[in-house]
């Protein structure tokens, strides 16, 4: 059987704790999905915002991040 030439990996599935999303909603910041930095002056909605560190378009909101059940 032949192997394909490329193979496509998932993504892991981020997540955060309680006490990280508190403290990222007191600080006005959110979360990269793609590296996991926390990224300062993040709209509470804000949704894939580009990130300083890694410089993908993951970054998002701490309320947003609860909304989408990204809390473990």
């Amino acid at each position: 059987m032949a192997t394909p030439k490329s193979i496509v990996r998932a993504r892991k599935f981020r997540t955060f704790t309680l006490a990280q999303i508190e403290e990222a909603s007191g600080l006005d910041c959110g979360f990269c999905l793609a590296c996991g930095a926390m990224q300062e002056c993040c709209e509470p909605d804000a949704c894939q915002y580009r990130c300083d560190d890694c410089k993908e378009n993951q970054v998002y909101g701490a309320e947003e991040l609860l909304i989408m059940g990204r809390v473990h």
